[in-house]
């Protein structure tokens, strides 16, 4: 018995009883002398003529290494007749007759075609060449794992064939039953063609010139990995299946057709990268599982054939890529079912918010996800869509919107139109959701809404940046008023159909919006960070007025000088506030804020003149922090928490005091500040903060006496000063910002003692101010295009307490603490402090 024979029973493909009588081979002559028995041919060298024996089990052996030749036809007759070629050459065909025979072609060469009759019967070669192989009636085997032949036929019965490697010059075919093929590697010329029956057809590898045909029957085609088939696939009448695993478009794309034929077919995409719709015909059911990315593009999708009309798209975990396609069923009329659990994209490879997709229709969301681009700006902006015709939308799907360059914009009609019901379709209030419940641009939060504010817009989906108001209810016209028939025999015109107006439904997911009355003016959704934003210029308002603060915040009583000459004293001080105070304009934010900071200065020169007149110059650095919380109107709503606030400010400052004989005094200062910072909404938006600022003061005050130990002292301040901010982008839209100059103006009364304590003079005192910031806007712009508005003027007032000390010849100690609120429209509540040392060197 031969290695290879014994692989074949160890593989089960040649049994034992098969083999049963088949005497071992030994090395002989080519010397073929048929007997009426069972006979044993050994052909290793030498020439023999045709060979006939049609008597027994016969066996005919080419040893390997053989030179042997048989110059003509073999031909057996019924029986179980085994004929194995590991060299030598047959000059004919091997004829092998019925019976459970067996071919095996190891090498050599057989230029005829090897046949066998009627019977379960087996070819095995994998090395070797031979014409057609044509196996009879039965339940036949071929595996081919090398060498060439020029075609397989199977008859018919339940057959296998497997092709490993190898080339096949022409067709591979089997005759009706239940065929089981396997193409791992190797080549076809022609084509597999399969009859009726419930086939069974596998490509792993390989290239197949001639496509792929099966008969009727419940067949099952499977493609996975590799392989090209440069001819048709179709599969015939049936409930056939098709599987294509782990395959790419440019493999798939070596065919120009993938055709179900009639019954309920279907076609599963696993793992599968596929494109061209128009390649796949006749399919009932399709299904993208595993990941799978089938790009429909502008191309149309038809499902179902003459018989069935229409079928089913799943798209599971799959991807649909879209541009301008259409899903369609065989036959018009008929509604298509498109079941969505992955993710319809309209996105990818597409630089244009007008791709869409129609579904002539059914759509049910399984949790699925839509992704669209859109222009998000005002009403009818340009957005991907999906456009449901005639059907119905149910189930649960996310939208994912990306923004197109978008500015951001008010809308005050129907909004962005992005899923639309066409002729008659409808959709369920539960059919899609907006992810994360809005999606922003410019200044706005787009939320997604089932339908419009105009007839015939109410199955349709929409982004809208602001909340309309219910339609006004239609009057009722006169009961039973009968249209007048018009005169000489006219027509009546018809009455127009109610098609109705019904209000907005948010989607689901939606943030809650405020109510609002029919006939009312839409209510704008701001995005929370532009109340965050609105804040910042007075935000940096209360940096500069804390460091710039008054004359006696910042040094202290105005007593006598006490020295003169260069560097003659030198100051510091301590102070904080915390502070609510709202303001007017688009979002009315409101600021709740605290504020700690420190200064050091110095008088770099002082003189008196000879009538008393007392000058100083110096200069102050100081470093303030100021974290805030804010509210305002988004989303609909005033008072809502936004975000918060830090600014980090370092200032530097110069200053000049002039002061008579009487303390009357005159301060001026000139102040710039440079800060820094961020911004963080409520939702994690953040934006850094820099800029600058530029301030000028001009206090003077003049005391009067109105006791022994009580002074009266008016006083007035205007502080004039401009901030410059930064333009930003938080990752939504660009962000500019723009100030007037902001002046404001203090009148105030500051009422002062002169006593001692325990030998130590002190001026204790109260003061009231009243400070009014003159009209003028803060501006900040998204996208350069939404201006959002915060006016500068306010009117206030504060009352403090405070005292200075003198602690010894040339130490003072000062202080105050007071409290702010508003004189207003616009609230104010605040409290504030200062601690000081000045010291005369």
């Amino acid at each position: 018995m031969t290695a290879r024979l014994a692989t074949l029973m160890h593989l089960g493909i040649v049994s034992s009883a098969l083999l049963a009588g088949w005497p071992l081979a030994s090395l002989a002559d080519c010397a073929v002398v048929p007997t009426a028995g069972d006979d044993t041919f050994t052909c290793s060298s030498g020439t023999s003529a045709g060979v006939v024996d049609t008597a027994g089990n016969n066996t005919l052996l080419f040893p390997a290494a053989g030179t042997g030749v048989i110059n003509g036809d073999v031909t057996f007759g019924p029986g179980r007749d085994l004929v194995t070629m590991n060299s030598g050459t047959v000059e004919g065909a091997v004829d092998m007759g019925d019976g459970a025979n067996i071919f095996q072609l190891f090498g050599g060469t057989v230029t005829g075609s090897i046949i066998q009759g009627t019977g379960n019967e087996i070819v095995q070669i994998s090395q070797g060449s031979a014409g057609a192989v044509i196996q009879g009636l039965g339940s036949n085997n071929f595996a081919m794992s090398g060498g060439t032949i020029a075609s397989v036929t199977q008859g018919d019965g339940d057959n296998k064939a497997t092709l490993s490697t190898g080339r096949i010059d022409g067709d591979m075919a089997a005759g009706n039953g239940n065929n089981e093929i396997t193409i791992a590697n190797g080549s076809i010329g022609g084509k597999i063609h399969v009859g009726n029956g419930d086939n069974d057809i596998i490509v792993k590898g390989g290239d197949i010139t001639g496509g792929v045909q099966a008969g009727n029957g419940n067949s099952i085609f499977t493609w996975q990995n590799a392989g090209l088939i440069h001819g048709p696939i179709v599969t015939g009448s049936g409930t056939d299946r098709a599987f294509l695993t782990s395959l790419t478009e440019p493999t798939i794309a070596s065919t120009p057709l993938l055709d179900g034929g009639l019954g309920d077919d279907s076609l599963t995409f696993d793992n599968t990268r596929a494109a061209t719709p128009s390649r796949y015909a006749n399919w009932e059911t399709v299904t993208l599982n595993n990941t799978s990315v089938f790009t429909l593009g502008s191309g149309t999708f038809t499902l179902g054939d003459a018989g069935t009309h229409t079928g089913t798209l799943n798209i599971n975990v799959g991807t649909l890529l879209v541009t301008q396609g259409s899903i369609s069923p065989f036959t018009a009329g008929q509604l298509v079912n498109v079941n969505n659990a992955g993710l319809i994209d309209l996105t990818s490879n597409s630089a244009s918010a007008t791709d869409s997709l129609t579904i002539n229709g059914n759509y049910t969301g399984n949790h699925g996800q839509l992704a669209l681009q859109s222009v998000l700006a005002g009403d009818n902006a340009p957005s991907d869509k999906l456009v449901v015709n005639t059907g119905a939308m149910q189930g649960s799907t996310t939208i994912n919107v990306t923004n197109l360059a978008g500015p951001g914009a008010m809308t005050v009609q129907n909004g962005i139109l992005v899923v639309q019901a066409a002729n008659g379709a409808t959709a369920s209030d539960l059919a899609f959701s907006l992810r994360g419940g809005a999606v922003s641009a410019g200044a706005y939060e787009y939320y997604l809404y089932k339908g419009g504010v105009t007839p015939g817009t109410a199955q349709n989906w929409y982004l809208r940046s602001a909340i309309e108001a219910p339609p006004l209810p239609t009057p009722e016209g006169p009961v039973g008023v009968i249209p007048p028939v018009p005169p000489d025999g006219g027509i009546t015109p018809p009455v127009p159909p109610d098609v109705g107006i019904f209000p907005p439904v948010p989607a689901d997911g939606t943030p809650d919006t405020p109510g609002i009355f029919p006939g009312e003016e839409p209510i704008p959704i701001y995005r929370p960070e532009v109340a965050d934003y609105s804040v910042l210029f007075p935000a940096v308002q209360q940096i500069v007025q804390g460091m710039l603060s008054t004359y006696h915040e910042r040094m202290g009583d105005q007593g006598p000088p006490q020295s003169t000459g260069a560097a003659p004293a030198g100051w510091a001080r301590v102070f904080g506030s915390s502070t609510r105070q709202s303001f007017s304009g688009t979002v009315s934010p409101t600021l709740d804020s605290s504020l700690s900071g420190f200064q050091v200065g110095t008088d770099l020169y002082a003189w008196t003149s000879d009538n008393g007149l007392n000058q100083r110059i110096g200069f102050f650095v100081g470093h303030s922090r100021l974290t805030g919380n804010v509210k305002g109107f988004a989303g609909g709503f005033q008072n809502t928490d936004t975000g918060d606030i830090t600014l980090r400010a370092d200032s530097l400052g110069t200053y000049w005091t002039l002061m008579g004989a009487n303390r009357a005094y005159l301060d001026l200062v000139v102040m710039g500040t440079r800060f820094d910072g961020h911004d963080e909404s409520s939702r994690g938006v953040k934006l850094q903060t820099k800029g600058h600022n530029v301030a000028g003061s001009a206090e003077v005050g003049m005391p009067f006496a109105v006791s022994a130990h009580w002074e009266v002292e008016p006083q007035a301040q205007v502080i004039i000063d401009r901030t410059w901010l930064d333009s930003q982008n938080d990752g939504i839209s660009d962000i500019s910002f723009k100030a007037d100059t902001n002046v404001t103006t203090r009148v105030g009364v500051r009422l002062r003692g002169d006593y001692r304590v325990g030998g130590m003079p002190v001026q204790p005192y109260v003061r009231a101010n009243v400070w009014h910031a003159g009209a003028g806007t803060n501006t900040v712009t998204f996208n350069r295009s939404t201006d959002i508005n915060t006016d500068q003027q306010s009117t206030t007032m504060d009352l403090s307490a405070g005292a200075t000390l003198q602690v010894s010849s040339s130490v003072k100690v000062y202080g105050e603490v007071g409290y702010n609120r508003n004189l207003d429209s616009h609230s104010l509540n605040g409290r504030e402090g200062t601690i000081g040392l000045k010291v005369d060197f």
